[in-house]
Formats: C-alpha cells, structure tokens, sequence
C-alpha cells in the first residue's frame, strides 16, 4: 500500500494505491488517522490506485468517515475505478460519502 498526501488549501488530498483489504487496511489506517486528528478536517481520498478492497477495507473507510464528521470535517472519494465503486455501491457506501469522477471534480466540490 503507497500513500502520497498532498494539501490543497484547505483540502488535505490523500492518494492511495494497491490493495485495501485484510493485510493492508490496518496500515492504511495507522497513516490516515492522525491526518484527520485536527479540527475540521478536509479530506479527500483519491482511490485512482486502488484495484480491489474487502470488507476490511470497507470497515477502515468507515472508520474514517466517522471520525472526520465527529470533527465536523469533510471526507469524499475521487477516481474510484469501476470494480470497487460497485463494491461501494452495493455496501451502501455511496449514500453516506460523496464520490466525484475525478480529483479535480472532488477540489471544486470541495472547496
């Protein structure tokens, strides 16, 4: 799993690419988490390099998403490839997390 963080303003926009399942979701997490520890965070999950994830990964994302609304922040996704957008749709996951097509979609929404 590689993560590269990029702010955008106001906007924190966290790349990730590979697998996010049960042998990757803890670390994922572990390099998340005190990026959202702040007050009001704005985070933007690009997920463009993320090919597959379980219903580990499914809790991780959760995870997050309820800790960055506990603070009042925001959290969206952007670029999320065909494969696990379906996964985020079947989970129900895109009624609870704004999903943009692309990263410049997501910035604009955003911002």
């Amino acid at each position: 799993m590689r993560i590269v963080e990029e702010p955008h303003g106001r906007v924190l926009v966290v790349t990730a690419s590979g697998r996010l399942d049960g042998n990757t979701s803890s670390t994922f997490a572990e390099k998340i988490e005190p990026l959202i520890t702040g007050s009001q965070p704005w985070l933007l999950l690009d997920f463009s390099g993320i090919d597959f994830v379980s219903s580990a990964g499914l809790r991780v994302v959760l995870a997050l998403v309820k800790k960055v609304k506990a603070a009042n922040g925001i959290f969206a996704l952007c670029a999320v490839q065909a494969p696990v957008l379906e996964v985020l749709d079947i989970s129900g996951f895109t009624t609870m997390i704004d999903v943009h097509p692309g990263r410049v979609a997501g910035l604009a929404a955003l911002a």
